[in-house]
């Protein structure tokens, strides 16, 4: 059965364990190192060896490894001996330790390179597309990039390409769009291929909530699916909007917008973070806080390192010491190292 209770990884004389969200230790500090859980598994690293703890704190999967990575699709890439494989989540080997690189598993495919040559296996670890590529992304919505020569092209499934081998740059397809570039030109296309908005932007960004941003004439703006101009170019620079709001930076400082283009939090920060849980970690000065959807400090910047809220919580930290703090930013889990 499935345990949805969150649990946060903890440090206290320099080893970890883990506490609920009201402060209680869970797990009891027994290792070297441990990661946040994904699901009912946590990378844990004990004596020099990964291995992955479920949450009663019991290895699993025994800590043999020289490094392990969260699963993807039921499979985890590991490392020994300089070499990666895959394992299943009964910690089963179903790639044998063979490759200098080994992705995540992605609609069912995992680029892996060997030598200097990149391609994909199978869940069964068959090498269904050859090694054959100096470069290839994860799969996204049945296609993937990758470099053949000197320029990017996008295959199948199957290995089959789709999409010539005629763009600098391609990223990967969301909604059946992917942003690519052609001497110098940032435009979209559609899985099949096709221009969808011509080549003409000096950066352009994913499309996210209908919108993208690109960059002209040093100037970062928003187009529509269209390619029309919804929030004209005045900013330096500009990222993809998530939940109705995107951060912009100008002036050496960063602020939030929304959808009509107006500023819902001045560019006043160093930094910002993604909203989580309806604050948003910003860098003010050389300390991070947190500060709500007006942009006001909700809690002040005392931190070295401030996380996103998980359940209530986020993690900060101040050098090497880890805390965790409420949003009213009073400790659940004082500093420790």
């Amino acid at each position: 059965m499935k345990d949805d209770k969150t649990l946060y990884p903890v440090k206290l004389k320099k080893k970890y364990g883990y506490m609920d969200k009201e402060g209680n230790v869970v797990i009891d500090f027994s290792f070297d190192y441990a990661e946040e859980f994904e699901g009912d598994l946590a990378i844990a690293h004990i004596d020099e060896k990964y291995g992955f703890i479920n949450k009663a704190g019991e290895f699993v999967i025994e800590p043999k490894y020289d490094e392990a990575w969260q699963f993807s699709e039921g499979f985890a890439t590991i490392k020994l001996q300089g070499k990666k494989g895959y394992i299943d989540l009964n910690g089963r080997l179903i790639v044998e330790p063979k490759y200098e690189e080994a992705n995540s598993f992605v609609e069912g495919r995992a680029a892996v390179k060997r030598g200097y040559m990149w391609g994909y296996i199978d869940v069964e670890g068959n090498e269904v597309v050859p090694l054959n590529f100096l470069d290839a992304n994860d799969f996204s919505e049945g296609l993937a990039a990758v470099q053949v020569g000197g320029k990017i092209a996008y295959i199948d499934i199957e290995g089959k390409i789709i999409i010539d081998a005629i763009y600098d740059y391609a990223y990967e397809f969301k909604d059946g769009i992917a942003p690519v570039c052609a001497k110098g030109k940032y435009g979209y296309i559609n899985n099949k291929g096709e221009k969808i908005i011509s080549l003409q932007y000096n950066v352009a960004g994913e499309f996210n909530e209908n919108l993208a941003p690109v960059e002209v004439r040093g100037k970062y703006g928003f187009i529509n699916l269209s390619g029309e101009f919804i929030i004209k170019p005045k900013f330096e620079w500009a990222d993809s909007f998530y939940n109705g709001m995107a951060v912009v930076y100008d002036n050496e400082k960063y602020g939030y917008i929304d959808k009509s283009g107006n500023m819902v939090i001045p560019t006043k920060f160093e930094e910002l973070d993604v909203m989580s849980e309806g604050l948003i970690a910003a860098q003010i000065g050389e300390k991070w806080g947190y500060i709500d959807i007006q942009g006001e400090i909700a809690i002040e910047p005392d931190f070295e390192e401030a996380y996103e809220f998980i359940d209530g919580l986020a993690r900060v930290e101040i050098g090497k010491k880890i805390g965790y703090i409420n949003k009213l930013g009073e400790y659940v889990w004082n500093l420790q190292s």
